[in-house]
C-alpha cells in the first residue's frame, strides 16, 4: 500500500490498521514454519506496510513538535538577549574579558588536559595501561637460535665456508 493513501487515515485508523497488519504476519510467519505459505512475498509486504505506518507516526510526532516549538518562540517575549546578535555581541565581550585578564597568548594557549599524566612522563614512571620496557633493558638474550635437524653439522659446514671466503 502507498504511503500516500495512509496519510489520509486518523489516528485511529491507523492502529487499528497496524494491529491487523501484525495479526496477519504472525499468521504468515505461522504457515512459513509450518511450509504451508502459498506466497512468500506477501510476509515482507506487510512488514513493509507496518514499516511506513511508524514512519507516518514518526513524522505527525515530529511535526506536532515542531508546532510546539514554533508557538513556544512565538509567545517569549523579544528582548534583545534573544536575537542571534546581542548574543554574539555578548560572547565578544566575554573573550576580550578574559584576553585582557590573562594576556594575549594565555588566552590563544589551550590548556593542558592532564598536568600530573605529563609529569610522570618527563619522570618515566609507569602510567596504568600504557605498555613500556623496563628502563636500562634492551632485547631479551635467553631466547636461543634454532638449530636444524642436522644438528651442528650443519652449522659447522657454514663456519667452515664463511672462514675460507675471509
Amino acid at each position: 500500500m502507498k504511503i500516500d493513501a495512509m496519510i489520509e487515515w486518523s489516528a485511529e485508523e491507523r492502529v487499528a490498521k497496524e494491529k491487523e497488519w501484525r495479526q496477519a504476519l504472525f499468521t504468515l510467519k505461522l504457515q512459513k514454519a509450518t511450509g504451508q505459505l502459498d506466497n512468500p512475498i506477501k510476509l515482507r509486504e506487510i512488514r513493509r506496510d507496518i514499516a511506513r505506518l511508524k514512519t507516518l507516526d514518526h513524522m505527525d510526532a515530529a511535526r506536532k513538535a515542531k508546532q510546539a516549538e514554533h508557538a513556544a518562540h512565538q509567545a517569549a517575549p523579544a528582548d534583545s538577549a534573544a536575537t542571534p546578535q546581542a548574543a554574539t555581541t555578548e560572547q565578544a565581550a566575554k573573550s576580550e574579558e578574559t584576553v585582557s585578564s590573562r594576556g594575549k597568548k594565555a588566552a590563544a594557549a589551550p590548556k593542558q588536559k592532564d598536568a600530573g599524566s605529563a609529569k610522570k612522563k618527563a619522570a618515566g614512571a609507569k602510567i596504568p595501561g600504557k605498555k613500556t620496557a623496563a628502563a636500562g633493558k634492551g632485547p631479551s638474550l635467553s631466547k636461543k637460535k634454532k638449530t636444524s635437524p642436522a644438528g651442528k653439522a650443519g652449522s659447522s659446514v657454514k663456519s667452515a665456508s664463511k672462514k675460507k671466503s675471509k
